[in-house]
C-alpha cells in the first residue's frame, strides 16, 4: 500500500511540474502552438494537448485560432490569457493604503488610496485595508473575469513560517496575523510578504529580473529596506527576515535612535522619516530656510518630499540634510555591493522619487567607497515602476503563484 501511495505521489507531482513548464512556454511567448510546446518542453504530444485543454479551461491560456502553415497544417495557436484575469495588489504604507486591480499583462484597471492613520493600530488599519479591497473588487465590471488572488506588500518582519508579521518599527506592530485578519470578510486567496522583498519579486517578474540573475532591489521611504536577490533566487533567511538593510549600525556612538530602538541604524540616519526629522530639528533650533514657507510655519508638517524639492531649489540647510542622509545609503550600498557583487542594484520608495540629486550622490559615493573590481560594472538605476513598485511586486507575488500552482516558483 506504502508504494502505491508513493507512486501515486510522484505521479500528481509529475503531471503538476509538466503543467507549470507548459503554462511558462506559453506565458514566455507572444503566441505559440502545441507542436512548439512539444517541442521545447520534451513533452510528448498528448500530454501537451491534455494540458493545454485543462488550461483553457481554467480561463489561463486561450486559443486565438491557426497560425501560418509550414508546408502542413495550420497550427492551432496559444496565447496566455492576461486580459480578463485580475489581481489585487495592496501597499500598506505608513502614509497611506494603496491599491491596484491588475490583469494578468500588469494592465491597471482600478486605483484606489486613503490614508493609512498608523496612530490608530493594527486592527483599523487592517479595517480600511479590507474597505480598499472590496471597493477594488466593485470595480472588476468584466462578469467574464475572475480575481485570482490579493497580493500585500507590508512594512515589517515577516515570519514565513508562521505567515506572520512578527515586528514592524514603523507600525509599531508585534506578533500580528495579516491575513488571518482580513480573512474575516474576504474570500479570495491573499499572500503577503515584506514590502522590500515584494518590489524586488516585482522586479524578477517584470523589471530587471528579466536580463539579470543577480541584483539588490532597496525600497527607501518612510524606512529602508533590501530585496536580495543570488542567482535568480530571493534571499529569504531561515524564517524569512533576511533583508533588513536599513539596521545596519553605520554610526556606533550615534544620538539618534531608530525606531527598532537601537542608535545609529541606517533607517535612522538616511530614510524619509529620518530627512524629515533632521530638517525639522533644525528648523526649531533656528536655522533659516525656504522651508518655513513650504510647510506654512508648521515644522511637523515637513517631509522628505520638502526637503528634496527645497534643496533643489538650492537651499543651504535642505540641501545640507538631504545630501548627509544619501551619503550614508551610499555607504551602506557600497557594503552591500562588496558582499554580494550584484549587476544591478534597483532604488525604489518614495525617497528614490527625488531622482538626480539621490542617483548622483549615491553613484558618487558608490565609487568612492566600494571595491573598484567589483563596483565597476554595477549599473544603479531606479525601480522599473517607480512610486507603484511596492503594489506591482504585490500583482506578481499572485501571479507568480498563479503560473506555479501554488508550488511558489518565481516569475
Amino acid at each position: 500500500m506504502k508504494r502505491k501511495s508513493t507512486a501515486v505521489g510522484n505521479s500528481h507531482y509529475i503531471n503538476r511540474m509538466n503543467k507549470i513548464k507548459v503554462i511558462n512556454l506559453i506565458r514566455s511567448n507572444q503566441e505559440t502552438s502545441r507542436a512548439e510546446i512539444t517541442k521545447k518542453s520534451g513533452l510528448s504530444g498528448p500530454t501537451v494537448s491534455r494540458i493545454v485543454e485543462d488550461l483553457i479551461n481554467d480561463g489561463l491560456v486561450q486559443d486565438i485560432g491557426e497560425g501560418e502553415s509550414r508546408g502542413g497544417r495550420r497550427p492551432k495557436m496559444l496565447k496566455f490569457s492576461g486580459k480578463n484575469n485580475f489581481i489585487i495588489g495592496i501597499d500598506i504604507g505608513t502614509t497611506n493604503i494603496y491599491g491596484i486591480l491588475s490583469d494578468f499583462n500588469a494592465k491597471i484597471h482600478a486605483e484606489v488610496k486613503v490614508p493609512t492613520k498608523v496612530e490608530e493600530g493594527f486592527i483599523q488599519i487592517m479595517k480600511r485595508t479590507s474597505e480598499v479591497i472590496h471597493e477594488l473588487m466593485s470595480r472588476q465590471h468584466n462578469s467574464n473575469g475572475k480575481i485570482f488572488g490579493i497580493g500585500m506588500a507590508v512594512a515589517g518582519l515577516v515570519n514565513r513560517r508562521r505567515n506572520i508579521v512578527e515586528f514592524s518599527p514603523n507600525f509599531h506592530w508585534n506578533n500580528v496575523d495579516v491575513v488571518g485578519e482580513l480573512a474575516k470578510n474576504i474570500d479570495i486567496p491573499i499572500i503577503f510578504d515584506n514590502v522590500t522583498r515584494v518590489m524586488a519579486f516585482g522586479e524578477m517578474c517584470y523589471g530587471v529580473g528579466k536580463s539579470h540573475k543577480n541584483f539588490i532591489c532597496i525600497n527607501i521611504g518612510y524606512g529602508i529596506g533590501a530585496g536580495i536577490i543570488v542567482d535568480g533566487d530571493l534571499l529569504y533567511g531561515p524564517s524569512g527576515m533576511a533583508g533588513e538593510f536599513g539596521h545596519i549600525t553605520l554610526e556606533k556612538d550615534s544620538q539618534i535612535q531608530c525606531d527598532c530602538g537601537n542608535f545609529g541604524c541606517l533607517e535612522a540616519l538616511a530614510s524619509g522619516n529620518a530627512i524629515a526629522k533632521a530638517a525639522q530639528l533644525q528648523l526649531k533650533s533656528g536655522a533659516r530656510s525656504v522651508l518655513h514657507d513650504m510647510c506654512e510655519g508648521d515644522f511637523s508638517k515637513v517631509s522628505a518630499q520638502m526637503v528634496a524639492e527645497a534643496a533643489k531649489q538650492g537651499d543651504s540647510l535642505a540641501w545640507g540634510v538631504f545630501d548627509r542622509a544619501v551619503e550614508y545609503l551610499g555607504l551602506g550600498i557600497a557594503g552591500l555591493i562588496n558582499l554580494f557583487s550584484p549587476e544591478v542594484v534597483v532604488i525604489g520608495g518614495g525617497v528614490a522619487q527625488s531622482g538626480d540629486i539621490l542617483f548622483d550622490k549615491v553613484r558618487k559615493t558608490v565609487n568612492a567607497r566600494a571595491l573598484k573590481k567589483i563596483s565597476s560594472g554595477v549599473d544603479i538605476r531606479p525601480a522599473t515602476f517607480g512610486i507603484k513598485a511596492a503594489v506591482m511586486g504585490a500583482v506578481s507575488l499572485v501571479l507568480s503563484d498563479v503560473i506555479s500552482l501554488g508550488a511558489n516558483h518565481l516569475c
